[in-house]
Formats: C-alpha cells, structure tokens, sequence
C-alpha cells in the first residue's frame, strides 16, 4: 500500500523529488496538480493545490525523508509544549482568578 512521505504545491519540487527518489530506486508517484493560477481558488490550501508524493514500500521511508531533505524539503517541527514551571504558573493564575471571582460574589 502507497505511503504518503511529502505534500507540496511547488510542482517544481515535487518532479525534482519524484526523479531523486526514483534515481534511488525508490518505487514512487505523485498525485495531484499543484498551484494553478488556472485554479477556481489558487493559493487557498484546497487540496485540488497540493501534489502528493508517495513511496511504494515503507521499508524506503527513512531514505526517502533523507532524500527529500537534501533537495529542499521543509521538515515539520513537532509541536512544543511550553515547560512545566509555566504551566503550573498558568494554572495557579487561573486558580487564583477562579477563587478570587467566586469570594467576590458573597
């Protein structure tokens, strides 16, 4: 089963990823049309603009990441969460806001 590894609405991009995944014989197609100015919305992020990537075999994954990185791949950072000491400040604010409300309406 095909495995999604990139989206993109640069076409450029994903011809020049497609020939190096494949160049690495990495069994590979694309779907889609990319950005259009043609388009009936271009630019809105409707999935008509995104061309995806997929690779034939999961075992080609990690290579197929390496690969597109080194061509110009923009790598999702994870989301964050902020550190512990600041959500414990932001809960004894909302604590300290809660009870001063309710002692308030006495």
């Amino acid at each position: 089963m095909p495995r999604l590894v990139y989206e993109t609405t640069d076409t450029d991009f994903a011809d020049r990823a497609v020939e190096a995944l494949r160049e690495a014989d990495i069994p590979c197609h694309r779907i889609g049309r990319g950005y259009s100015n043609r388009s009936a919305h271009p630019g809105k992020g409707f999935t008509e603009d995104q061309v995806c990537i997929y690779i034939e075999r999961d075992s080609d994954y990690a290579q197929a990441n390496q690969i597109l990185l080194g061509i110009g791949a923009v790598a999702d950072e994870p989301v964050r969460l902020p550190p512990n000491w600041v959500l414990a400040l932001a809960a004894g604010l909302i604590t300290a806001v809660i009870i001063w409300i309710t002692s308030e309406g006495k």
